[in-house]
């Protein structure tokens, strides 16, 4: 009783705290060597921390080999534990922090970003900057930004502007798509070759500086393929 009594009522100590900061960082790159050069240590300073804190702790966080450490069963227990538990606090403090913004701020992007992507995130947004007034502008054209009064905006584009500052957030992802039916129809399967005899549809002006690519085209040329030319449409009718 006496051992589990103890057990539970054991606190990190200080020195631990600062030990658990050194393994966080040993078991995100699970190598001491290059743990020592984020933490600017050596790497038998790593070493000799985590030993340290395996021998407090009473468990073993790393299985040891002459070229490199993995962590046990358990280390990724604690590893996980306390990523979670860092995350959380840094979230915390960040929402503390952007509880002092305050101000307004006009958005402008693609009218598909602000319906699938950027509307469905501003409560979030509200509950991190409760005092910041959010405006949402949408749009197909590239606008000039200063003259509109806009902060900041979200485009497709592969080649932004060098006047302004801009910033990458994710790629595309574009996937053929087609009815079920006719799918069957035409024997359609996963090989690219085999959209070789349908009737294929683009966006006749995808972005609002395009020049009329034919998307289509640009997809073969990656699986080195050859479709028949395709059908271009206004967005309008594409919606």
């Amino acid at each position: 009783m006496d051992v589990l009594k103890t057990l539970g009522t054991r606190l990190l100590n200080g020195w631990q705290l600062s030990r658990l900061s050194t393994f966080e960082v040993a078991a995100r790159h699970e190598s001491f060597a290059l743990a020592a050069d984020e933490l600017a240590l050596t790497p038998s300073a790593v070493s000799h921390r985590i030993n340290q804190l395996e021998e407090e702790l009473g468990i073993q966080l790393f299985v040891r080999s002459h070229r490199k450490v993995e962590l046990t069963r358990e280390g990724k227990r604690v590893y996980w534990a306390l990523k979670a538990s860092l995350d959380g606090l840094n979230q915390e403090i960040l929402d503390i922090k952007n509880q002092e913004l305050s101000g307004s701020l006009t958005v402008y992007s693609r009218p598909s970003i602000a319906q699938c992507w950027l509307v469905p995130a501003l409560g979030d947004f509200s509950r991190r900057y409760p005092a910041i007034s959010l405006t949402v502008l949408t749009g197909n054209d590239n606008v000039n930004l200063q003259r509109a009064g806009i902060d900041l905006a979200i485009y497709f584009d592969d080649a932004p502007s060098s006047q302004l500052s801009h910033h990458f957030l994710m790629d595309e992802a574009i996937v053929p798509v087609c009815t079920p039916y006719y799918a069957r129809q035409l024997q359609l399967t996963s090989n690219p070759a085999s959209l070789r005899h349908c009737t294929l549809l683009h966006d006749r002006q995808a972005w609002s500086n395009d020049s009329g690519t034919d998307e289509w085209f640009s997809w073969a040329q990656q699986f080195g393929i050859e479709l028949p030319q395709s059908s271009a449409l206004a967005s309008i009718v594409l919606i």
